[in-house]
């Protein structure tokens, strides 16, 4: 094999150490068609790499955290894929990302606090259904009973938080301020080939949000914080409100009530 005197080739053993990775992920690289050697020798089938090849994997690695499969990044580079699409899919789940961060804050900062901002929220498949209660407690059980009988009926559920709808759109405070008041219970859900009349099919949407914490105190207080901020910024709601339970005790068994956390959005489409 001849080698150009100005080139600097690599055997796989040190180009797996250059790169950090191990030889058969280097050779997977390779077979789905992301990774070619710069010398393949004829006879003994070794490969050698060169500078390039170095730059590919770190470009393979830089992809890699955005969560990309080996399959899709060799698919992005060779066109086997919708483009456009990938990037979409990977802006919607960063979205889902910086929504979890933010709560997360929240939550841990250990002290009621109210975030106001604009995010987008995907498209969502729930099953839903009416209900009436007068408390707080009263809705943690009916979303506790709601969602046992979505599972009894062969769904999923997402991780998409559960929320509600009301029919005054919670402008006179959580609880019902009538019994002629509706409301509505989601419970996110996997998508499925299954029928049933309890699905609701919500479009990908942008929001404006208030994020809170703080325990079922506060409640009351979000709804009347929101609205006026709404009215304060001229937002112009393309949708019925929605009071979503992130962490709540249908959340986990061991969570103190005063390290509860929510987030009231208005869907205002692309404004």
């Amino acid at each position: 094999m001849k080698v150009p005197d100005n080139v600097r080739l690599f055997t796989i053993n040190e180009f797996s150490k250059i790169c950090g990775m191990s030889r058969s992920t280097l050779i997977r690289m390779e077979e789905c068609g992301y990774l070619t050697p710069h010398t393949t020798d004829p006879n003994s089938g070794y490969r050698y790499y060169d500078v390039v090849n170095v730059t590919e994997v770190a470009q393979y690695t830089a992809l890699q955290t955005l969560g990309l499969s080996r399959g899709e990044i060799a698919d992005c580079f060779t066109q086997k894929c919708n483009i456009k699409e990938l990037i979409n899919e990977q802006r919607g789940r960063i979205s889902r990302m910086q929504r979890i961060l933010e709560e997360f804050e929240i939550r841990f900062d250990k002290k009621e606090n109210y975030s106001f901002s604009y995010i987008d929220l995907p498209e969502t498949v729930c099953y839903c259904k009416e209900s009436g209660t007068s408390t707080a407690e009263e809705s943690e059980m009916v979303f506790y009973h709601i969602a046992e009988e979505c599972i009894l009926a062969g769904f999923h559920i997402s991780p998409e938080p559960l929320f509600g709808t009301s029919s005054d759109d919670f402008k006179n405070g959580i609880i019902p301020s009538s019994p002629s008041v509706v409301i509505k219970n989601y419970i996110p859900v996997e998508p499925s080939d299954i029928k049933n009349p309890n699905l609701i099919h919500l479009p990908a949407t942008r929001v404006f949000s208030l994020l809170a914490y703080g325990d079922y105190s506060i409640l009351g207080n979000i709804c009347i914080k929101f609205w006026n901020e709404v009215e304060i910024r001229k937002i112009r709601p393309t949708g019925p409100a929605r009071f979503m339970g992130l962490i709540a005790p249908f959340a986990g068994r061991n969570i103190s009530p005063t390290d509860f956390c929510y987030r009231m959005v208005v869907p205002i489409g692309e404004e």
